[in-house]
């Protein structure tokens, strides 16, 4: 496993646990679309990409 596997290993795992942390809170409902969850995945994304660009 080469150094790019690892970092898609690991942003994998990262987008995972946003996904997990949204059900969690209730933002992700069993019978949610595919779209409505890229659409959610999106917006956590932009505000972890903003806290990281800081």
């Amino acid at each position: 496993m080469g150094q790019k596997d690892s970092e898609t290993e690991t942003e994998t795992e990262h987008f995972k646990h946003i996904l997990i942390q949204a059900y969690h809170k209730g933002e992700l409902s069993a019978n949610i679309t595919a779209k409505d969850m890229i659409e959610g995945l999106i917006v956590q994304l932009q505000c972890f990409f903003k806290a990281d660009n800081k």
